[in-house]
């Protein structure tokens, strides 16, 4: 009886583990399908072939009667050389703008400039060597020391300044002035203290290393020889710098004409970008006007040929060009759905227009060229992605996806300039930021 019941529990459980072994067999076919599985991929045949991309912005045209002239440094109104009507030469000086901001940047920026040239020239024979790394450390702190108190002490005058300022008992100027010292004293301090802390760290460094004293001494001062040399050069890049702001301190006539409006009669402080003169050539040139991109603009360049393209009422033209100037200074402005963005001022010459349609005011696409090369290898913007600040695509190899580090010489919104990693007739895969994707997947192209 005893036999009889553990046959028929036995006989049930037999058929549980049946089952349970088919569902496995099931389940562990089903895994070693899709593991053999292959991912379906569009893919891109590369070519040689015409690369040309394009950049659309809307301008105005200008019969050569209206030229702005605008303010490229910020600075109060010392004088108005010229009235409204009066003949000017390209060249003339229109208005003057105070550069007595500037001048006394430019001399701290100088005596920093001579101290670091002292510094180097201790170091250049000898004398620097004379004290020991903790000594010239030690000094490094003084420096940081007399670097803070000169910042807090700016800092209180610009707080000071400000509510005088608001209470009408100080000067835009002097209110400018004390702004100035305050950035000029917080440079100094972040200077003193950056060379602290690097001078620490490369010491600490030396020693970790077990070198000899004098070793010690000779890698350290050739480290703080570099960096003097370095701050040297900043400091001379920062005078070209200020100089150039002084010399636009003088507004000159960009064209020969008339003055036909003096803004800067009604301004006291001028700002960058802002419109200071109007001058009236009336030379028949056609001038299109319009601001661009900064991200664009490392792309064009005075002399670069153009387009405008003029669309009205049924009547279409197509005019060349060239660009003529481009403004070294960008302003804010507002995109159509509100957002801040920057852009430059850009002014080209249409060549040869010989017709009466196009008027003064009238709007313009106007179209550069920021990329063209007629025999190049691209690849479509989606099939490149990027790791570790490497570029690369899919190449498909033996039915697989093979990561594959490229160049790139340039990126448009649609392709990809590919200068190394990828030859003609290579396959790579479109959309690679498909999510099954990775290197050594199994690939089958779409047909």
């Amino acid at each position: 009886m005893k036999k009889n019941s553990l046959a028929q529990l036995f006989e049930g459980r037999k058929k549980y583990i049946l089952i349970s072994i088919i569902i496995l067999v099931i389940i562990s076919v089903f895994i070693i399908n899709n593991l053999n599985k292959a991912i379906d991929v569009e893919v891109y045949t590369v070519k040689a072939g015409e690369v040309n991309d394009t950049y659309k912005e809307n301008a105005v045209i200008s019969l050569g009667k209206e030229y702005h002239i605008l303010s490229k440094v910020n600075g109060s109104i010392e004088e108005v050389l010229v009235n409204e009507n009066s003949p000017v030469k390209k060249g003339d000086v229109l208005i003057k703008i105070s550069s007595r901001d500037l001048e006394y940047q430019k001399q701290l920026r100088q005596s920093s400039l001579d101290s670091y040239t002292a510094k180097k020239e201790e170091s250049d024979i000898g004398k620097l060597m004379a004290t020991s790394p903790m000594e010239y450390i030690s000094g490094l702190k003084s420096s940081l020391d007399t670097a803070k108190a000169a910042y807090e002490a700016a800092q209180t005058d610009y707080s000071a300044k400000q509510a005088l300022f608001e209470a009408q008992s100080v000067s835009l100027i002097e209110l400018e002035t004390s702004r100035a010292n305050l950035e000029n004293a917080k440079s100094n301090f972040e200077t003193a203290s950056k060379r602290l802390d690097e001078s620490n760290k490369y010491l600490q460094t030396l020693k970790g290393q077990g070198l000899s004293e004098k070793d010690i001494s000779e890698k350290f001062y050739e480290s703080t020889k570099k960096q003097i040399e370095a701050a040297i050069e900043s400091e001379k890049t920062s005078i070209a710098q200020l100089e150039h702001q002084i010399e636009d301190c003088e507004v000159k006539a960009e064209y020969d004409g008339i003055i036909s409006k003096i803004p800067a009669k009604d301004i006291s402080m001028a700002v960058a970008g802002q419109e200071l003169a109007v001058i009236d050539t009336n030379n028949n040139e056609y001038r299109l006007e319009c601001s661009v991109l900064t991200d664009v603009i490392p792309y064009l360049h005075v002399g670069d040929v153009m387009e405008a393209e003029f669309n009205l009422r049924g009547i279409k033209k197509n005019y060349s060009g060239k660009i003529s100037e481009i403004y070294d200074f960008a302003t804010e402005e507002k995109s159509p759905l509100g957002l801040k963005e920057y852009r430059v001022k850009l002014v080209a010459i249409l060549d040869n227009v010989d017709d009466d349609i196009l008027k003064s005011g009238y709007g313009v696409d106007a179209i550069f060229t920021l990329y063209k090369n007629d025999e190049t290898i691209s690849v479509p913007i989606g099939s490149v992605f990027s790791e570790d600040e490497v570029d690369y695509v899919f190449k498909i190899e033996d039915k697989k996806a093979k990561k594959t580090p490229v160049s790139i010489s340039y990126k448009s919104s649609t392709q990809a300039v590919i200068t190394e990693g990828l030859k003609e007739d290579d396959k790579v895969i479109i959309n690679s930021d498909e999510e099954k994707l990775n290197d050594g997947s199994k690939v089958r192209e779409k047909k």
